[in-house]
């Protein structure tokens, strides 16, 4: 159905209204079924000419809106829907008098019927152009992510510094891929960052860690300190084999938490596509902001 009525097809609905019916009477039972207000149909079908003749249906309908137009926009577009259902739902056409031009009345629900037939087919084209742009885009990032997890089970057998190196290009493609602006790793005064992300207006430092053994407190403190003294100082830990147990236990209680944890299983998830890395970020926020765990749980809930 019409969601915008146009000028032109206004005229044709007040045209097929007025001449689908003979008698005046018949037409007010519509206005009403329709939903219009009785107290318009009352004022409208006692409105006179400049002859003080009561006025002609035709000119009837061009008084019912301009009382529409004057009122509720969604009263108007729903009367109007309602007039346009009954032309093109009536199946019969017979004139009750000799004067009754019930032909026009079949014109404009012919009329009626076009358009919304071409309306229909460009809605079509619409939801097909659209789910066409989601499919590519869908079938870009899975083939990507297809490369990225080959790329990731490759580097399990790399030696450990090109293991490191093989992350941080991962790392950034995943990015990439996922829409989340990433800066690459770079130096600044002495200290080196794995890299940088974007998420919802905020910026996180990255430090990626694939060793043989786990993360240990003293290089969590470590990046704790690089953090310090950045603007909203906020980062991102991945450590490929995991956290010591030591790791959760110093944690400072009570303070502003500046970082959040990610091991490998958090990764493996995402590249093997059981969720996006933006689903994972915002579990680890939400984890980090309602309940201070800066290390989230794999099972995303």
């Amino acid at each position: 159905m019409f969601d915008v009525f146009t000028d032109e097809t206004e005229v044709i609905i007040k045209d097929g209204m007025a001449n689908l019916y003979w008698y005046k009477g018949d037409l007010h039972k519509a206005w009403i079924s329709s939903g219009v207000p009785s107290t318009a149909v009352d004022r409208v079908k006692r409105l006179r000419d400049s002859s003080d003749k009561l006025l002609t249906k035709r000119a009837q309908m061009d008084a019912l809106y301009e009382e529409l137009r004057n009122g509720d926009y969604n009263l108007r577009l729903k009367v109007s829907r309602n007039f346009v259902r009954i032309l093109i739902e009536q199946k019969s056409f017979v004139a009750q008098d000799s004067g009754h031009q019930v032909q026009r009345a079949q014109l404009a629900s012919f009329r009626l019927k076009e358009m919304l037939a071409k309306q229909h087919h460009e809605e079509e084209v619409k939801q097909s152009v659209r789910k066409a742009a989601v499919r590519a885009s869908e079938d870009t990032y899975d083939m990507k992510l297809t490369k990225l997890r080959d790329r990731f089970f490759g580097a399990h057998s790399l030696a450990p510094q090109a293991k490191g190196y093989e992350l941080e290009k991962i790392f950034t493609e995943l990015m990439n891929i996922s829409g989340i602006p990433v800066e690459e790793p770079f130096r600044i005064e002495g200290e080196q960052f794995d890299g940088a992300i974007k998420y919802e207006g905020r910026f996180y430092l990255v430090e990626l860690k694939w060793t043989a053994t786990k993360t240990d407190p003293a290089q969590i403190g470590h990046f704790h300190y690089k953090l310090s003294g950045k603007m909203d100082g906020r980062g991102l830990f991945i450590s490929m084999e995991g956290f010591t147990d030591g790791v959760l236990a110093t944690l400072p209680k009570g303070k502003e938490l500046t970082m959040m944890l990610l091991d490998g299983v958090h990764l493996a998830n995402v590249l093997s596509g059981r969720h996006t890395f933006r689903q994972l970020l915002d579990h680890a926020i939400k984890s980090v902001a309602l309940k201070g765990e800066i290390l989230c749980n794999h099972a995303l809930r």
